[in-house]
């Protein structure tokens, strides 16, 4: 099989569009800090890479690489046969530090109790308290996975995968989705090497969600439709947790009738499920609609999401303090949308106070989409205090992001 035909499956084998595959490369030269043609330019290079007209450019053969999640060889790239050059450093993520790392199972036992503290202060909390101490654990446990073999070698690599993509997911609630994609697919490689069903299916919803929430849901519902490959191999609640977002995808690109088929998917597994699973016990049957009022609400279909939204406010867990937040703000915008000013605006005020208090950007962004549902109030005295109240937390979440790496 040719060139031409590997590259045109892989993405038939996603169920792209060429303008979806655009969109993807142009999302991932993003995350990766490259420049990226305009979308005519791709539009002409995408069918003469696929027909065989013209070789993949190198830099190119990066972006194919990490759209497609696949090596040279998958995509039909011809193979290199490149001596390195002695003189040139090692990437820095193959730095080795010059002390050595300890890697036994009391460092693991020790830092699968760190972790597993700040996974329960998360939700309390918000990321904004979080990320240092994490983002200064991580070069550790880096380390560990370049040098762990043996028998201990598993546990260390599902130990960094378990924190890069809690990296990751802090990240995205701080909204910075490029760090959010970049810590993400660190957890991916790890799951990989693992060879690790579950893991690697989780790291491809995680990421499409991290697209999806960054504005690009057509990269997002391919990335969640490559989750679903592995579906035989996942357990009932893993499996919801990965169409949950293939619905939010979908739900986010005006496709009604596949988001609501993918949320009533979710709701007959999240049934089956258990709330002990070890990676999604969460998705319960109540999360998944909760999830489905969400996707109501970004379909226009307020009116369906309202009563959802209040419902689950009435038995919100108290250390779920985050989630509340979010809920709450998308309550605020159900309720605009019907026309309840008042409603939404006290609905608004406490998620504002949440977002305050965790510096949760999803909260955040759920306002700002608020903002223009009142826009038809906005000389009120209310609606003004709070648009003010929203613009001083934009800034203080976007000074927290500067200079992330």
């Amino acid at each position: 099989m040719g060139a031409k035909s590997k590259l045109q499956a892989a993405r038939q084998g996603l169920g792209w569009s060429q303008a979806e595959l655009i969109d993807a490369l142009i999302a991932a030269a993003s995350r990766l800090g490259g420049d990226s043609p305009t979308p005519s330019s791709w539009k002409t290079l995408v069918s003469m890479y696929e027909n065989g007209r013209r070789p993949v450019s190198p830099e190119h053969r990066l972006l194919f690489r990490e759209v497609y999640q696949a090596t040279d060889e998958q995509l039909g790239f011809p193979q290199s046969a490149a001596v390195p050059d002695p003189a040139t450093p090692p990437p820095p993520t193959l730095l080795r530090s010059k002390l050595p790392v300890p890697v036994n199972p009391e460092m693991l036992e020790y830092l699968t109790s760190v972790l597993g503290q700040h996974a329960e202060a998360e939700p309390l909390v918000g990321p904004q308290f979080l990320v240092a101490p994490v983002q200064a654990q991580v070069p550790l446990i880096e380390q560990m996975c370049l040098e762990a073999y043996g028998p201990l070698r598993e546990r260390v690599l599902q130990l960094g995968a378990r924190y890069t993509e809690f990296l990751g997911w802090l990240y995205q609630d701080t909204g910075n989705s490029d760090a959010a994609m970049k810590w993400t697919s660190q957890a991916m490689d790890y799951a990989q090497e693992l060879n690790d069903s579950s893991l690697v299916a989780y790291s491809f919803q995680r990421r499409s969600n991290i697209a999806t929430e960054a504005g690009y849901a057509g990269h997002g519902a391919g990335l969640a439709t490559a989750a679903l490959r592995y579906a035989p191999d996942l357990s009932p609640r893993v499996r919801a947790v990965v169409l949950r977002q293939l619905a939010n995808s979908k739900a986010s690109l005006g496709e009604h009738a596949e988001a609501m088929r993918a949320i009533d998917q979710a709701l007959e597994a999240a049934a089956l499920g258990d709330d002990a699973d070890p990676m999604a016990g969460y998705c319960s049957v109540a999360y998944v609609e909760m999830e489905g009022a969400n996707c109501d609400l970004r379909l226009e279909r307020p009116e369906n999401a309202v009563g959802t939204f209040t419902e689950s406010l009435t038995h919100w867990p108290t250390v779920q303090e985050r989630d509340r937040g979010l809920c709450l703000a998308r309550l605020a915008t159900a309720k605009a949308t019907l026309g309840d000013v008042e409603g939404s605006h006290t609905a608004a005020r406490q998620a504002l106070g949440i977002a305050e208090r965790t510096g949760s950007a999803r909260i955040r962004d759920e306002l700002l989409r608020l903002r223009s549902r009142l826009a038809p109030w906005r000389k009120l005295v209310e609606i003004s205090e709070l648009n003010r109240a929203l613009d001083n937390l934009n800034r203080a979440i976007a000074s927290s992001n500067e200079g992330v790496p």
